[in-house]
């Protein structure tokens, strides 16, 4: 595909949900007001993918109200196409976030059944636009939605792989809406048809046992990248040639939600630009600690930024 064909580097698709949560640290038994953030996992990679310069589109179903055009309104603002969005007379998904300290941990309450996002059907999609995009990003979050979500996630996988572009996908287990066991079935779907799969190293081993590793999964899934996120130690890689390690940044922890999308915006940006295995590591890593530095699921970052932290490794204060 020449260049001229491109018009976008990355297309991803998934549900956006409103992020509910009371001011700093108040319980939700006791509050008396609700910060409203807009939070959903491919968007995340999305916006911060296009804050570092990417041209990208976000798919969706949202209804045609307010909150679901203040859903659009946020990614269009941070430069992500909604223009492929369907839009229906439903609802949008919310969850809610309740900050905790330890020994007290941060608790999340979903309220996102029936929502617009999860009647996502694969004739809701011009599957045309994919011939023109470099790259397709999808999560495993999705496909646990509903039977319909499902096969509009293989749906975008099939399209992709028959127009040879690239598929990253992203396991991003979440125990709220499926069992270990339900998960790592579609799991070995989908990631067996990926050119790169991402996942924390905790879900592994939940899944497919203590001593699974890159290598294991490698195999596993028809020869993918696997890249295996460990929270504050980094992230490690394996391409099925070389083992790769990139160590993570010490951070001053404000949020941690959106961490994990802001280290795959990072990856793929590296690997968008031709960077090695371990610089792309290195990207997510550095986009996943300026990420936690800042409230909400969104990583409000600057390229410049990413390559400062990239290149000094520091926090000073830059003057």
């Amino acid at each position: 595909m020449s260049s001229n064909e491109i018009k976008y580097d990355v297309l991803t698709l998934g549900e956006t949900m409103w992020r509910l949560s009371p001011p700093g640290r108040e319980r939700l038994d006791t509050t008396r007001s609700l910060d409203v953030n807009v939070g959903g996992s491919e968007s995340n990679v999305a916006i911060a993918l296009a804050r570092l310069g990417k041209r990208v589109a976000w798919w969706s179903r949202l209804p045609d109200n307010g909150p679901g055009r203040h859903v659009a309104a946020t990614l269009r603002m941070h430069g992500v196409d909604v223009s492929g969005v369907c839009w229906d007379n439903g609802r949008l998904g919310t969850y809610f976030v309740e900050f905790g300290s330890p020994p007290r941990p941060t608790q999340v309450i979903y309220d996102r059944a029936n929502s617009s996002a999860s009647h996502m059907r694969p004739e809701d999609f011009d599957w045309s636009v994919i011939r023109h995009c470099r790259w397709l990003h999808l999560t495993g979050i999705t496909p646990a939605l509903s039977a319909s979500c499902l096969e509009t996630t293989r749906r975008a996988v099939h399209e992709a792989r028959a127009a040879n572009v690239p598929v990253s996908f992203d396991l991003n287990y979440r125990a709220k809406l499926w069992t270990p066991a339900q998960a790592a079935a579609v799991y070995d779907e989908l990631a067996g048809c990926a050119t790169v799969v991402i996942a924390a190293e905790r879900d592994v081993r939940l899944m497919y046992g203590a001593n699974c590793n890159a290598h294991d999964l490698h195999e596993r899934w028809n020869g993918a990248v696997v890249v295996l996120t460990r929270s504050a130690d980094g992230a490690i890689a394996y391409d099925g040639k070389t083992d790769v390690e990139a160590p993570g940044y010490p951070v001053q922890v404000v949020d941690r939600v959106g961490a994990g999308d802001a280290f795959d915006a990072g990856l793929l940006c590296a690997l968008l630009d031709g960077k090695p295995l371990g610089e792309a590591l290195r990207w997510g890593n550095a986009v996943a600690a300026l990420k936690l530095t800042m409230q909400g699921d969104i990583a409000v970052i600057h390229r410049a930024e990413v390559e400062h932290l990239l290149a000094e490794g520091s926090s000073a204060i830059q003057r």
